[in-house]
């Protein structure tokens, strides 16, 4: 098969035209001065964004179970009238000088919920000043009666091999591929629904570890 030609077309002169412009730029290509046109790359769709970093976590020496203990409730409200997509969720370890034996991990879900939630709410950063969330961070189940779903992601919380080593390992993303241009792979929440963090395996007696969390979310019309 042979390969392509570049090519051209000739436009009427539209030197009197009022209506709107269309950009490009001008290039000589091949001894022929051509426009190629313009394309910014936009989402389709109305769009708020907002991260969430709530307050230093611990790892548990018992084992949560989603529905009365966790990390953190994300919510769209059921009378919400915007989809959540789960963007980015990024977990930094750390620990102080004491042995560990355990492993656990952290989790993320899907739940739904029923009830008026009145936990304690983290208020996020905003992309604009002037956007408000419509979806809350609870940090506690309070008023809920959750139905936990499906696992979206885990986490592996990092040994400490020896006593008195400190160490900071890599953080833990998810995802982890980078960013889907087409916005169509992520999670997406609808009013209603919800996704928590939750630690489904023991820890160590008096656990020393600790993580971060940094979470962004779009709120997207449906």
């Amino acid at each position: 098969m042979a390969a392509p030609i570049p090519s051209n077309v000739r436009l009427a002169d539209d030197a009197a035209n009022t209506g709107k412009r269309v950009r490009t730029d001008t290039r000589d290509v091949g001894g022929t001065v051509v426009h190629h046109h313009w394309f910014v790359p936009i989402s389709s769709r109305a769009k708020k964004v907002f991260h969430y970093s709530p307050v230093l976590q611990a790892v548990q020496a018992s084992a949560q179970d989603a529905v009365a203990t966790g990390f953190f409730w994300m919510q769209n409200p059921a009378a919400s009238i915007v989809d959540l997509i789960i963007r980015k969720l990024t977990l930094r370890f750390g620990t102080v000088n004491t042995l560990t034996s355990t492993e656990p991990r952290i989790v993320l879900a899907r739940y739904t919920f029923t009830g008026t939630p009145s936990g304690a709410v983290t208020t996020p950063a905003r992309r604009k000043s002037a956007e408000a969330p419509a979806a809350d961070m609870r940090m506690a189940v309070t008023g809920m009666t959750v139905t936990l779903g499906a696992t979206i992601a885990s986490f592996l919380v990092p040994q400490m091999h020896a006593a008195g080593q400190f160490f900071g390992p890599p953080q833990q993303e998810w995802p982890s591929g980078g960013n889907d241009p087409f916005e169509d792979d992520d999670v997406v929440l609808a009013p209603g629904e919800g996704a928590l963090l939750y630690q489904p395996d023991a820890g160590t007696a008096s656990d020393p570890r600790d993580f971060t969390v940094d979470l962004r979310i779009e709120e997207v019309e449906r």
